[in-house]
């Protein structure tokens, strides 16, 4: 007997979830740091910002160290130290928070990378010396919508996401309210 796995999920999302109803998942996930940096190129694809290039180094204690090598000719790599400064809380407060601060006296050249980000993805947004992730909108409002928890924390050389999802008793269809951060 062979499941066609495509095909349950396309019925499974038009039918709005109902005969999952009442679902809970909790899954513990470790993010290696070649996959971290696989996601990151992936996201530069296509990019007009001047960054040629992020390694990201997840260390103990939800902090990363970021090399980011720019396009711009003699600039050397910036080494900015990332810290979770907030979880998300859904509904109320769906954001994941950074701080982040560079290594040395490179001010000037972190003023003129900031102005030329201003063409990040929607759900990334640079507020000083915070980078906000606004869940909701980077993961889609289907899967926001079932989002209940979602943390993140490191280790050495990992990322660990810790997140519940849940179908709704009623087996509404989940979408995003108001009320959700949408």
């Amino acid at each position: 007997m062979t499941v066609d796995i495509p095909q349950l999920l396309a019925y499974l999302r038009s039918s709005g979830y109902r005969d999952l109803a009442g679902s809970r998942v909790s899954a513990r996930i470790p993010v290696s740091q070649s996959l971290l940096n696989r996601l990151a190129a992936e996201a530069l694809q296509g990019s007009t910002a001047p960054v040629r290039g992020i390694d990201i180094q997840p260390r103990a204690g939800d902090q990363f160290e970021v090399v980011i090598r720019l396009t711009w000719p003699f600039v050397p790599p910036l080494k900015v130290a990332v810290i979770v400064e907030r979880q998300p809380q859904f509904p109320a407060s769906p954001a994941l928070v950074f701080r982040w601060s560079l290594f040395g006296a490179l001010g000037v050249l972190a003023s003129r990378l900031i102005a030329s980000l201003d063409r990040l993805p929607a759900g990334v947004r640079l507020d000083g010396d915070r980078l906000v992730l606004d869940i909701p909108t980077l993961a889609g409002p289907e899967p926001a919508a079932m989002l209940r928890s979602l943390q993140l924390h490191t280790l050495d050389e990992r990322a660990v996401l810790d997140l519940e999802l849940g179908i709704p008793e009623s087996g509404q269809r989940a979408t995003v309210t108001d009320d959700a951060g949408s």
